[in-house]
């Protein structure tokens, strides 16, 4: 019965009963009960609790957490827009990013909290399509702990933002706006500074002092990253710059969760469903890094060098062979699972540099770049090293501010 029972559901619509209709009727003042399939069978605050109880595996309260940097648990935040079916339900909820309003299809923010050594997602939230980070972030304030080391985009710059971290006793590392010239206090080294920076919607209130550093990398425009980490010598600014490279971890995160987890394609019709689907996905992301964490430690590397899209495929023929396996075989399959997944390791290419000039990769590829036989190479002229240019102005008044 149960190989023709879509069949019969499908066409409800046009013979105008369904496996309700075949239930006797209840007796005279009996209320009939409701359904548990309808938000009951796969309860949001269940999934919601697994999540915890695996990331609480992984990031003991006490012990040894393997997403720690000289005392701090580096965290990302970062949103993302996904696209989801086209349903009435899902398009009241969460609407449309397209102008007009009323048309383009149903999007919905994303924004997760992401450890960035073991890469795993820890928290997210959504909101309506076109929500701005810094709201999506104030609901995500209470998954922060102290010593949390924070490494964050352009769109999450804001003052009041960057006083609640603190007020957290929590610390960032965050891109400077290039519009914004902060006034210099101190001068803690070479490309090092002691700053000042005040709230535009608020000039009376009290500025918080932070610390600027300049980077240099070849290829790239110089940046200033803004931190509130203070001490030079415990944190070091070339660590500071290394480290805030690693943010770019959340970024591969995503690809991973919309391309090869194939999370562009939702099956949900109601926002309840969109979380429950949302939060199996990250359940499944945190299963699979638990054993990509078991083969990098086998393998002495990385976990960013463990291939996750591997890993899925390993996850998913591990599925198929439990089912028909006893259960004291399991633990067996679990362990040769993990091994299958060291054997891929990625391969890491030191030294690669990645110009911003897209004509850079074309001439190179087009073979532009090498020299012509019988032509002489023309001079070019020498552009002066990035970093000889003023770092801080000094006005008349006898104060001094970091240039962009």
């Amino acid at each position: 019965m149960s190989r023709w029972r879509p069949a019969a559901a499908a066409c409800t619509r046009s013979c105008g009963w369904g496996w309700g209709s075949l239930r006797p009727a209840p007796p005279a003042g009996c209320r009939r009960r409701r359904s548990p399939r309808r938000g009951r069978a796969f309860p949001l605050r269940s999934l919601r609790f697994l999540h915890r109880r695996l990331i609480l595996s992984l990031f003991p309260r006490c012990g040894d957490n393997p997403g720690r940097w000289r005392g701090h648990t580096l965290k990302a935040i970062d949103k993302v827009t996904l696209g989801l079916p086209d349903w009435p339900a899902l398009f009241r909820a969460f609407g449309s990013r397209h102008e007009p309003p009323r048309l383009g299809p149903v999007s919905v923010e994303l924004c997760c909290v992401f450890a960035v050594l073991p890469r795993i997602p820890l928290a997210w939230v959504f909101g309506k399509a076109g929500a701005h980070e810094h709201h999506l972030f104030r609901r995500l304030l209470d998954r922060l702990r102290k010593r949390d080391l924070l490494l964050l985009d352009n769109g999450f710059y804001s003052f009041r933002l960057f006083a609640m971290i603190i007020g957290r006793k929590g610390n960032f590392v965050i891109p400077m706006a290039r519009n914004t010239r902060p006034k210099v206090v101190a001068r803690l080294g070479g490309h090092d500074y002691l700053v000042e920076i005040r709230d535009s919607k608020a000039p009376s209130a009290r500025p918080l002092r932070l610390r600027l550093v300049y980077v240099y990398r070849r290829g790239f425009r110089r940046r200033r990253l803004l931190t509130s980490l203070l001490d030079p010598t415990r944190h070091p600014a070339d660590e500071l710059a290394a480290l805030y490279h690693l943010r770019w971890d959340i970024e591969t995160f995503y690809r991973d969760f919309k391309d090869t987890m194939q999370a562009r394609t939702w099956h949900c019709q109601t926002p309840d469903s969109f979380a429950k689907e949302l939060a199996m996905h990250m359940i499944v992301v945190v299963l699979v890094r638990r054993a990509m964490l078991a083969a990098a430690a086998s393998r002495g590397v990385q976990p960013a060098r463990i291939s996750f899209a591997r890993a899925l495929t390993e996850a998913r023929l591990l599925l198929r062979r439990i089912s028909s396996c006893l259960p004291e075989e399991i633990r067996d399959a679990c362990r040769e699972m993990v091994a299958e997944c060291a054997r891929y390791v990625i391969a890491v290419r030191p030294g690669r540099q990645y110009p911003r000039d897209r004509q850079v990769y074309r001439a190179k590829a087009r073979g532009m770049r090498q020299r012509r036989r019988g032509r002489p190479a023309k001079p070019k002229p020498q552009d002066p090293p990035e970093n000889s240019r003023p770092e801080t102005f000094t006005c008349c008044n006898g104060v001094t501010y970091a240039l962009s």
